[in-house]
């Protein structure tokens, strides 16, 4: 009996050390170099030509006590659409689309930079914990209510704050919201709407984002802070506003928490936009991946629309703004 104990023992000893062993090598694995995404029509987010809409520029007081840099865009309305930005940008280029919404007085729009993101990045580099980004959205949902006095709540977003929304309403455990739009949203790297590399946008630390996986379905969080996710971007549109990379927990949070789980849970009217030319998801998709939840979206593919130029053409404007009017 005490041999095989013995045996036991050595062969779960061996194996936690061939486990750590493995995580600290594949976290500390050399990052694939960077590539340049050419293949995107930047121009279409170029705000230096972007139209200026009559906007406020506030700090909005998150629970922990930091502040969210925030545009809102005034209405005549009592809808408030929070519009989510994009991965590695922040809130400027979704001027076109958030001015004109507020401008036709189809809701009230509040575009904040994410925590991370934009004008936070030199206070707030990153965030401190996964699930801290959908608690911020919490507090911009509340101070809607309480500032604005919103009588309801849209939460949009475009690309990977379109992930981030369908990651929100699929909690039952935060604040509901009315209505939701996700505008070519990013599902997370392992759905089948998602080219590879996100066709080109980001350069991923793979190696190392398997190894932090490792260490966190035991508990292990040390190391969420290395970065594991590196943005292709043109150098001609990399201020110092935009990311140059993302932490692993930064990674992890801002996506859906699991696709295929959090579409089961949702309960929310949504709508989905996507561009036939999207340059980073496979647009034919997305009905397929949607369709548990059917009942509650509705999806809609849009011609010769690519996925940055989304945010600013008119028939995607005039849906949305007849989804809000609904």
């Amino acid at each position: 009996m005490n041999k095989i104990l013995k045996r036991v023992i050595i062969f779960l000893v061996v194996n936690i050390c061939i486990f750590f062993l493995t995580a600290f090598v594949l976290i500390n694995w050399p990052i694939p170099k960077k590539e340049s995404a050419k293949n995107y029509d930047y121009s279409s987010i170029d705000t230096l030509s972007v139209k200026s809409f009559k906007k406020q520029e506030y700090w909005i007081i998150m629970r922990d006590g930091n502040e969210l840099f925030s545009q809102i865009y005034p209405s005549k309305s009592k809808t408030v659409l929070i519009l989510i930005h994009g991965s590695g940008s922040e809130s400027r280029y979704l001027e076109p689309l958030a001015g004109t919404i507020s401008h036709d007085n189809f809701a009230t729009v509040i575009t904040p930079d994410l925590r991370g993101h934009g004008r936070n990045l030199k206070e707030l580099p990153d965030i401190h914990y996964i699930g801290q980004l959908e608690e911020d959205i919490e507090d911009i949902i509340n101070y809607a209510k309480e500032s604005l006095k919103a009588k309801k709540i849209v939460l949009a977003g475009h690309s990977s704050g379109g992930g981030l929304v369908l990651r929100y309403i699929a909690n039952a455990n935060l604040t509901r919201v009315d209505k939701a739009i996700m505008i070519a949203p990013y599902l997370g790297h392992d759905a089948p709407t998602v080219k590879p590399k996100s066709g080109g946008w980001v350069t991923v630390g793979i190696k190392r984002w398997v190894g932090l996986s490792m260490l966190n379905t035991i508990g292990i969080e040390n190391y969420n802070k290395k970065p594991v996710l590196f943005f292709n971007r043109s150098k001609a549109y990399d201020d110092s506003l935009q990311n140059k990379s993302y932490s692993y927990r930064m990674a992890v949070n801002f996506a859906p928490k699991n696709y295929k789980e959090d579409i089961d849970h949702l309960q929310t009217s949504s709508f989905v936009l996507v561009g036939s030319e999207d340059e980073s998801f496979y647009p034919n998709k997305f009905k397929k991946v949607f369709s548990p939840a059917s009942r509650y979206v509705d999806i809609q593919i849009l011609q010769g629309v690519n996925h940055l130029n989304i945010v600013k053409n008119n028939e995607v404007l005039e849906k949305i703004e007849k989804y809000l009017s609904n």
